[in-house]
């Protein structure tokens, strides 16, 4: 490993290596190959950070928010001429279609059955969006026959597939997501687990130690690293929560947060 290597490397978290490293062979395969290349599904600091290297690399990068501001993105890579074909993401909106009035499919199940039953690795997997009337699964455009063929049903709930135009969708950022205040003693990550999904501060430390938690989509095992304002905290099995912000203060110096929670 040469030393520019080491010192672009050096810029990211120790835990995103192995990511820093598929993106800067993708980079490599680009100057070597004088044509794009595609990345798996993003989340949005793996967007950022990809996007930092291929400048590094004094490359182009296009992300698929151009398309569609959904969480989950995919990256193109390219040389400077490089002119962006929408298609050349090859991204797949399918939309879920079944009884609403007397099913409700979540997105645990849906993600599920596309992991388990199709065996598709989740970096190919895109957003989720539940929506009031409509369920859209964004993916990798070639696994769309294989789920269309194989997937009739989602748990005991009969399911078809339908294809969508990408620009046919709106995406609500915070669908799904509801809006609360807590009281918290500190800003300590166990503590705000334990009162966001009420449980026992020994059990979230449990989830914490196990890397059953991730601030920001990277796991941690810190049960007292401090929350910012802004952060996103997912729990295995559980959900996710947003620290929104800081409302102030009880007369008992514990802190009232605003959060946006999603449960399981």
């Amino acid at each position: 490993m040469d030393q520019a290597y080491q010192q672009l490397v050096q810029h990211f978290p120790k835990e995103e290596k192995a990511f820093i490293e598929k993106v800067i062979d993708l980079c490599q395969q680009v100057e070597m190959t004088y044509s794009y290349r595609l990345t798996s599904f993003l989340n949005p600091k793996q967007d950022e950070m990809a996007q930092s290297i291929a400048a590094h690399f004094q490359l182009s990068y296009w992300s698929s928010h151009s398309l569609v501001a959904t969480e989950f993105s995919r990256g193109i890579i390219a040389p400077d001429y490089y002119q962006l074909e929408e298609a050349d993401f090859d991204i797949a909106v399918v939309e879920v279609i079944y009884p609403r009035k007397y099913h409700h499919l979540s997105h645990s199940q849906i993600l599920g059955t596309l992991v388990n039953r199709l065996g598709v690795q989740r970096q190919y997997i895109g957003d989720i969006l539940i929506e009031e009337e409509h369920t859209y699964v964004l993916l990798d455009k070639r696994f769309v026959p294989l789920l269309m063929n194989e997937v009739q049903k989602i748990g005991r709930t009969p399911v078809t597939w339908k294809e969508c135009d990408i620009q046919a969708i709106t995406v609500h950022t915070s669908s799904g997501y509801t809006s609360e205040q807590i009281l918290v003693s500190s800003l300590r990550l166990d503590k705000v687990v334990s009162a966001v999904f009420r449980m026992g501060r020994s059990k979230a430390s449990q989830l914490i130690e196990a890397k059953q938690i991730k601030v920001d989509y990277s796991p941690v095992t810190q049960v007292g690293k401090s929350l910012k304002a802004g952060q996103l905290v997912s729990v295995r099995g559980f959900g996710r929560v947003r620290v929104k912000e800081i409302v102030g203060y009880t007369k008992h110096s514990k802190i009232k947060l605003e959060i946006e929670v999603i449960r399981k």
